[in-house]
């Protein structure tokens, strides 16, 4: 199983607080994305995985969000997708719009239910409300499979410093679930975190395009 681990594009961020360079951070948040896709069809992988937030809120305009799908629809292969806290999956969110139904590689994950991928099983968390303090990774229950497991989550991994209480997940939740791998969305430094044997558990990618 070979596959990219991406997340918080917050593709539509305004960056008002940037003067003239605000123009230039919004365009380079898609153009980051455009090159996330272009290395994973360089390198062959078998997926792409977005751990939430690939928009900045709910209020992105429609035109972009198209612009969006399109960058992930140039993959050709699977693309799979779980809202995050900052687009989270509520009436009227970006996640309504149609081209979400008529990509045919791109699948957004709206239900916590184990779903078939190249290679193994994914256990998406999708991100329901803007605030929420539940262990959205608590449903996952991977033990005794016999194919990679991996859990797709958007939250605050336990010791963060500075984490917020929302979405909390205990650092110890691969172990807890069978997973194989964790693939973590919503930190935007890269953080990845180790088993007793050296594999990695779970990590966090960070952003594509860091806002400093």
């Amino acid at each position: 199983m070979k596959f990219v681990h991406t997340a918080d594009w917050q593709i539509g961020m305004m960056a008002k607080g940037y003067g003239r360079a605000g123009e230039r951070l919004r365009k380079e948040r898609l153009s980051s994305g455009e090159r996330v896709v272009a290395a994973a069809a360089e390198h062959g992988v078998d997926f792409i995985l977005v751990a939430g937030d690939l928009f900045e809120d709910n209020g992105v305009d429609r035109a972009l969000v198209q612009k969006t799908a399109d960058v992930l629809a140039r993959f050709q292969r699977p693309v799979f997708i779980i809202p995050g806290n900052h687009d989270p999956l509520v009436p009227g969110s970006v996640w309504e719009h149609p081209v979400w139904r008529s990509a045919r590689n791109i699948r957004l994950l709206v239900a916590p239910e184990a779903v078939e991928i190249p290679g193994g099983i994914l256990y998406p968390c999708p991100v329901k409300e803007k605030y929420d303090r539940k262990d959205p990774t608590a449903w996952i229950q991977a033990s005794g499979t016999e194919v990679l497991t991996i859990g797709l989550a958007h939250g605050n991994l336990e010791g963060l410093p500075g984490s917020e209480p929302e979405l909390p997940i205990p650092r110890d939740a691969v172990k807890r679930s069978g997973l194989n791998y964790l693939a973590l969305g919503h930190w935007h430094s890269t953080g990845i975190y180790y088993e007793e044997n050296g594999a990695i558990a779970c990590a966090y990618c960070g952003t594509p395009e860091a806002t400093g």
